[in-house]
């Protein structure tokens, strides 16, 4: 859907287009007409001062030649106008004009300096005056003034006006079409992946549908395979999302069963057969402990989502025996322990004891009562790996890949025989994540399967190693 009031990158690129060659073409304009007009004003400055050093030449006995200064001057003096002011000291003063000067300086009109001896003139336009006051001898000064007209310059600048206006309108208009197809050539793969992206939201979805890549520029490349890995994030969280909503429906479902099927036989026969009481209330209770420990479960799941754990240096030796002391009574297998003395880790205590009760729990599960399970502490320059190996059935390489998927559970422990909600693995693996640690499956050669949880030894490592948490 359009937002209202935003405007398209079309548009914007024609306007910013329009803009730019506008400013651009008054600039050039100025600058041409300034740079023309200077030289032009510099060159009929030379051209007075010529006029005046020649004039100079041809006065004599007081008064100018204008016959010797006419055939002497350096350029056709046509529309110049001289007038020469001798000032004596002792006797009255005179004023000589060139042939049609006096009229000139005769007609009604009024002068205004527009620059530095540049002067307009009403009906006659702009002229360029010089005015050089030099003594002639002890007693005599003699002024020199000469108007020069600019009016073939103002033509000059009429000329490049039009041209100016002119190739700008024709730029202009060339310019606005040729952009505006270039900008829709450009746009038109955004506006496609536009379209594609609303028809996948509106449409019912198979979550495998992706966005075409265009390969017209680098920047729509790169967005349209940024738009795919999204696209391809987001399906698979709904997928997993989906996953997880049906296999805690499934789970859930047994005890739920269990539950009805006893209230059920209670209902119908307590009356008659008092001794059926105690089995079924005993299942009933079972079946509900279940429930809260899958339901809890999932609860601590979903927080991790959104959790941050305060690491720090704890002594890893130290925890692995307390918690093996304390597991060896829980069950039948023998739990042996080996490693270095005193070997710490960068992580959360809690969370790292949790993850090994965890591995401890998943080991005794599946491995027989007569078997061992060890539990091994190796170290590196900058990690520390906790294992956990076992003798039991191991785990295939495909199923490797899914063992901390949530509810995930080998082909063979379907079974109601081993207990477990297939979420610990999920847990722990979670717990790894958010202590920049990682949580690996091997096998334990020759029998059973090895969960190693490599740990940072040092801040430095584990802020050097996040990791990413993995939203199962």
């Amino acid at each position: 859907m359009a937002a209202k009031g935003l405007q398209s990158n079309t548009r914007l690129i024609t306007r910013a287009y329009a803009t730019l060659l506008v400013t651009l073409m008054i600039v050039i304009s100025f600058a041409t007409i300034s740079v023309v007009g200077i030289h032009l004003v510099r060159s009929k400055q030379a051209t007075a001062d010529q006029l005046i050093s020649t004039l100079e030449n041809s006065f004599s006995d007081y008064k100018p030649d204008w016959d010797y200064w006419r055939d002497t001057a350096p350029v056709n003096v046509h529309n110049t106008f001289v007038r020469v002011k001798v000032v004596h000291d002792d006797k009255p003063n005179r004023r000589y004009y060139l042939r049609g000067t006096a009229d000139f300086l005769a007609d009604q009109w009024e002068s205004w300096p527009l620059l530095h001896n540049i002067q307009y003139r009403p009906d006659q336009g702009l002229f360029y005056h010089e005015s050089v006051r030099e003594r002639y001898n002890r007693k005599t000064w003699v002024t020199y003034e000469v108007w020069l007209s600019l009016n073939n310059m103002i033509e000059l600048f009429k000329l490049i006006l039009v041209i100016v206006i002119s190739t700008t309108l024709l730029g202009f208009v060339v310019g606005i079409w040729l952009i505006s197809l270039l900008a829709k050539r450009i746009n038109k793969p955004l506006e496609e992946l536009t379209a594609d992206s609303q028809q996948i939201a509106t449409s019912d979805t198979d979550y495998h549908q992706e966005l075409p890549v265009f390969n017209s520029s680098r920047e729509v490349h790169d967005l349209s395979l940024a738009f795919n890995h999204l696209l391809r994030s987001l399906n698979d969280r709904i997928r997993r999302d989906h996953q997880f909503v049906s296999d805690a429906s499934h789970e859930l479902r047994t005890p739920l069963a269990a539950i009805r099927g006893h209230s059920e036989l209670l209902r119908r026969h307590a009356k008659q057969h008092p001794e059926i009481i105690p089995d079924s209330v005993a299942m009933i209770a079972s079946e509900t402990l279940k429930m809260q420990h899958l339901i809890e479960s999932l609860l601590q799941l979903s927080r991790m989502d959104h959790t941050t754990f305060k690491l720090a240096d704890f002594d890893l030796t130290a925890m692995v025996h307390q918690v093996t002391a304390t597991f060896q009574k829980q069950m039948p297998q023998e739990l042996l322990t080996q490693g270095p003395a005193q070997v710490t880790a960068y992580a959360n205590n809690e969370r790292v004891e949790q993850i090994l009760v965890a591995l401890l729990e998943n080991a005794s599960k599946y491995s027989p009562e007569n078997s061992t399970i060890t539990v091994k502490i190796r170290t590196t320059t900058d990690w520390v790996d906790l294992s956990v190996c076992d003798q039991g059935r191991g785990v295939s390489d495909d199923d490797k890949e899914k063992i901390f998927d949530r509810f995930y559970r080998v082909d063979s422990s379907r079974s109601q025989k081993i207990a477990g909600s297939g979420l610990g693995l999920a847990i722990a693996h979670q717990l790894a994540t958010l202590n920049h640690a990682r949580l690996v499956v091997t096998d334990n050669l020759p029998q059973g399967s090895c969960f190693t949880l490599v740990l940072p030894r040092n801040q430095a490592v584990s802020a050097a190693n996040p990791g990413t948490l993995e939203k199962l």
